[in-house]
């Protein structure tokens, strides 16, 4: 399996209430596709789920010092919500932006660089429509209980925070978003040890059920697939256990 996506891609859409598009992307005047991604996700219990999760954590004292109190408080009551996201939904959000990212979506992107030197709108655009395809499968991996009662939101990434605690124990860390290194404050690039991107658990189990039925049910955006060189298998084995790279 791989983490959940919605831990990595909280680098990804940097989420903020208090900024305007301009401040977010850094620019005079936003484009038509910095605004389209900004506009992206306003309603917490639709397919904004992403969104609103992103905004929760990133504003929580978890990625400082890897807090799981104010992460687990975050999972917990997003997921006593109600949710609503239909597949239909998320095609409208998402081939506005194809239409309007076009040029940012025809950028080639090293998934395994520090995230941080990547172009913010061409990565925000790639995870709007990634975020609107997956949310459904995403929403029912992270509220998903275990036979223990335990949401897999809160526990899948327990055995990757005590490795993060003990390699990189100062905290604010940025994930590549291939999931393979994890970035230091100072530049410094980490290799994730495969058997925590590989772990197979209850949860992971689950995880894989809920994106191959998804998968096999609708259609995957181009835009995905050329992530993976077209290749629909290799999308699908992202999504097994053990891993295949």
């Amino acid at each position: 399996m791989k983490f959940l996506i919605f831990f990595v891609a909280l680098l990804i859409i940097n989420v903020n209430a208090k900024l305007t598009c301009e401040e977010n992307f850094g620019v005079s005047l936003c484009n038509e596709c910095q605004n389209e991604v900004w506009d992206f996700g306003r309603d917490p219990l639709g397919c904004g789920f992403y969104n609103h999760i992103f905004y929760k954590i990133e504003h929580s004292s978890f990625f400082p010092k890897y807090n799981l109190t104010a992460y687990n408080e975050v999972i917990t009551n997003l997921c006593s919500l109600d949710f609503s996201c239909s597949y239909e939904e998320g095609k409208k959000i998402w081939q506005k932006v194809e239409k309007k990212c076009a040029n940012e979506l025809a950028i080639y992107i090293d998934w395994s660089a520090n995230p941080s030197l990547l172009d913010h709108t061409v990565v925000s655009s790639y995870a709007t429509i990634l975020s609107n395809y997956f949310s459904v499968p995403e929403h029912n991996s992270i509220c998903h209980k275990t036979s223990e009662g335990e949401l897999c939101g809160i526990e899948a990434i327990k055995p990757l925070v005590d490795w993060l605690k003990q390699e990189i124990p100062e905290g604010n860390v940025q994930f590549s978003y291939d999931q393979q290194y994890v970035y230091k404050k100072d530049g410094t690039r980490i290799q994730i040890p495969m058997e925590l991107v590989g772990y197979c658990g209850e949860c992971g189990k689950n995880m894989i059920n809920e994106y191959k039925i998804w998968m096999d049910k609708f259609v995957v955006p181009d835009v995905i697939l050329k992530v993976f060189d077209n290749n629909l298998e290799a999308l699908k084995g992202y999504f097994s256990c053990p891993l295949i790279l």
